[in-house]
């Protein structure tokens, strides 16, 4: 009786681990399955739920990311952030960081962003990184995330950096230059649109604009207000820091602004 206890002791956790590894296999095998008919779908509700499938059984990191893209693309990106959210890829971890970026939740992106980095130092997690800066208003702290970023993507941060220092044309200029490639934020119809010998003010008010209409609405006040010391009298400046304001739910210097350019208007077509 003692042996055969013995042998049921030992043969039962070799099947159980036998029956494990069957099922393990089994799973990985269907998620791939699931996963491959998502690849061949047209239907974009098909693919979602192919994915879906596929994720329930085997949590792949390649098809976390698709599905994710797949929700945010129909307007779903509640559902994926639960699917990323307490994920440790760094992949992953650096999606989310945008997602929340995207939201205006700094905190969270921030926070995000500096996990995937602490993991391991990439391109991406830089990246998000100086934006979380410039939303928060502070171009100083960039440039260290910059810096680094040369290290790993010398093309990619001088993009960056052109985005950084919008306030300073020809500083930016040469920075898009160097880049060679630059999209970010449609920066490069900004550079086919404008010039240097066009008026200082005018190319500082637009490169105001383009952060404005970004939601960089901390960085936009902070240039405003110095474009605004720069020129008191400069009408379309005073404009653009209404609307700022009013962006940033501020009605009292939203007013405030609007008054002064009327008063502006009023002072020139006395002049006039």
């Amino acid at each position: 009786m003692r042996k055969k206890k013995i042998v049921i002791l030992t043969v039962t956790p070799i099947v159980l681990i036998g029956m494990l590894a069957s099922y393990l296999f089994w799973a990985n095998q269907r998620a791939d399955y699931y996963a491959n008919i998502s690849n061949e779908a047209s239907n974009k509700q098909e693919k979602i739920l192919n994915l879906e499938k596929s994720l329930a059984l085997w949590k792949k990191t390649g098809n976390i990311l698709t599905l994710a893209d797949l929700y945010i693309s129909t307007g779903n990106s509640n559902l994926a952030k639960q699917i990323m959210v307490g994920r440790g890829e760094v992949d992953i971890l650096n999606k989310l960081g945008n997602l929340y970026l995207n939201e205006n939740k700094v905190k969270e992106a921030e926070n995000t962003f500096i996990k995937a980095k602490n993991k391991n130092i990439n391109s991406e997690s830089l990246k998000g990184l100086i934006l979380v800066e410039l939303k928060k208003g502070d171009r100083g702290v960039t440039e260290g995330y910059l810096s680094q970023l040369s290290v790993l993507d010398q093309g990619s941060a001088n993009c960056y950096a052109s985005f950084v220092y919008l306030n300073d044309y020809n500083k930016a200029k040469d920075a898009y230059v160097k880049a060679k490639s630059c999209n970010l934020y449609g920066i490069d119809k900004y550079f086919a649109s404008y010039k240097k010998t066009q008026n200082p003010l005018y190319l500082k008010l637009e490169a105001i604009n383009l952060y404005y209409s970004q939601d960089y609405l901390n960085l936009a006040e902070k240039d405003i207000l110095a474009l605004i010391k720069e020129k008191d009298n400069y009408r379309d400046s005073h404009i653009l820091a209404s609307k700022i304001y009013e962006k940033l739910g501020n009605q009292a210097k939203t007013n405030e602004y609007k008054q002064k350019a009327e008063e502006i208007d009023q002072t020139n077509l006395n002049l006039n």
